[in-house]
């Protein structure tokens, strides 16, 4: 026996085996290191416990280098095996005691070294490696099903999405061809009015002929009898009226002269208005984004007006949904300051519900990069200020003006191409917003939005 081996010329550890013969002549050059780590950590183990012996057990010298590690480096499990299989009397010393629970079947074998031990260690190993095989089959045969489960989810989602897109579509071209059937119709219309105008024109000119007729006629009987008067101031001259018109003829001829016109006038009104609602759809419908059209902020430089922001499918105007939209838009947000503030706070002073909109504005500004503009009634207000905060703008009333014509001032003020959305639920403020092309959030939809 001893203590340890002369390094052999190769250290075997690149190739993962060494050739070894046990007392039955078998070879096991077949069997790898990495195989035998629990009967190497077991040999280590053993030798450091017999050195707390007295006296201790003769080791190899090579396992003293790895008393007290918590692991076996891979690199080193050549080295230790050459040297546990070059010292015999040690390795059957420890083969004794290496019980299952310590070493696996294959580092039990290799240390006890029964005959055909080789084959077995080889059948164990073989059996092992197919079991992770396996194992790592049925690991990567789950993994696929699930990702296969995963894409057909994402398969029926994208279907559904297309359903509702096909179908807003087909609302949208449902809505373009009632459009077309509405222009159509008032084209009609239009032509109809024109032919009516043009025959009550020729009406009112023919009822004053007429009438002109008639007062010539008149005028020249007139002249006649004046001119037989003058040249026999004392004889009687009879006044020929069976060829004259009478005076309730003459009025009738007048009244449908005027009803002429007046009928000409409201021809003429109701297709100059005809034509006025024609141009502005033609103008709408220009404005409208289309894929080789104009952008919508485009069309609003072109006509001059302010375009609301159009909402996703599905979401409703007045909920909380369509004002969490409205304030990640972008838009600029014009707050109706104490009628916000009444509502979500009526148990606080004003001061102080005044305070807790503001900061909740600010909180709202921070969350989603809102550009907000908060407007309270009468600068003369004890506290009231209107300086511009760190991420919000407030704005108080001056004296004699309430804060519902500082919104529409803060409206005008804005170019037509920036979108604008009013927080109010003062019904004239509404309609005043609406009006000017602005999107309306109710104060109880922003405040489930705070």
């Amino acid at each position: 026996m001893s203590d340890g081996a002369p390094a052999d010329a190769a250290d075997g550890s690149a190739s993962g085996s060494v050739s070894a013969v046990d007392p039955a002549g078998s070879v096991g050059d077949s069997i790898e290191h990495r195989h035998l780590r629990s009967a190497l950590e077991y040999a280590v183990l053993m030798a450091e416990e017999t050195q707390k012996r007295k006296p201790p057990m003769p080791v190899p010298n090579a396992l003293r280098a790895f008393f007290g590690k918590p692991r076996i480096p891979s690199g080193a499990l050549g080295r230790l095996r050459r040297a546990i299989e070059t010292d015999d009397v040690f390795r059957t010393r420890i083969a004794a005691g290496a019980l299952p629970e310590l070493v696996d079947d294959v580092g039990r074998l290799w240390l006890q070294r029964p005959a055909g031990w080789v084959a077995e260690a080889e059948r164990l190993i073989a059996e092992s490696e197919r079991t992770i095989a396996e194992a790592d089959a049925i690991t990567s045969l789950r993994r696929a099903e699930k990702r296969r489960l995963a894409a057909e989810e994402a398969a029926v989602r994208s279907l559904a999405e297309i359903a509702r897109l096909t179908a807003i579509l087909d609302e949208h071209q449902d809505e373009v061809d009632r459009l077309r059937a509405d222009l159509t119709k008032a084209d009609d219309l239009l032509a109809e009015t024109r032919a009516e105008l043009i025959d009550v024109r020729n009406e009112v000119r023919h009822s004053r002929d007429r009438e002109a007729a008639a007062a010539a006629r008149l005028a020249a009987v007139v002249s006649e009898r004046d001119a037989l008067a003058a040249s026999a101031p004392n004889v009687p001259v009879p006044l020929a009226t069976d060829d004259l018109p009478s005076d309730s003829e003459l009025q009738a001829l007048r009244d449908l002269a005027d009803a002429s016109v007046r009928a000409a006038a409201d021809a003429s009104r109701r297709l100059t208005d005809m034509l006025e609602r024609r141009e502005q759809r033609a103008a709408d419908r220009a404005a409208a984004p289309t894929a080789t059209g104009p952008s919508r902020s485009t069309a609003r430089r072109q006509t001059g007006r302010r375009q609301p922001i159009a909402l996703p499918g599905g979401i409703i105007a007045s909920s909380s949904e369509a004002a969490s939209f409205l304030a990640r838009s972008g838009a600029a947000m014009i707050v109706d300051g104490y009628n916000v503030a009444l509502l979500g706070w009526p148990n606080l002073a004003l001061g102080a519900s005044r305070s807790a909109l503001v900061e909740a504005m600010e909180n709202l500004a921070r969350r989603f990069g809102t550009e907000v503009t908060t407007v309270f009634d009468g600068a003369d207000v004890v506290g009231a200020h209107a300086e511009r905060r760190r991420l919000t703008r407030v704005v108080f009333s001056p004296p004699g003006v309430i804060a519902d014509d500082v919104i529409r001032d803060e409206m005008a003020r804005l170019p037509p191409d920036r979108h604008i959305v009013v927080v109010t639920n003062d019904a004239e403020v509404v309609r005043d917003a609406r009006a000017a092309g602005c999107n309306v959030v109710s104060s109880n939809a922003l405040l489930a939005v705070l």
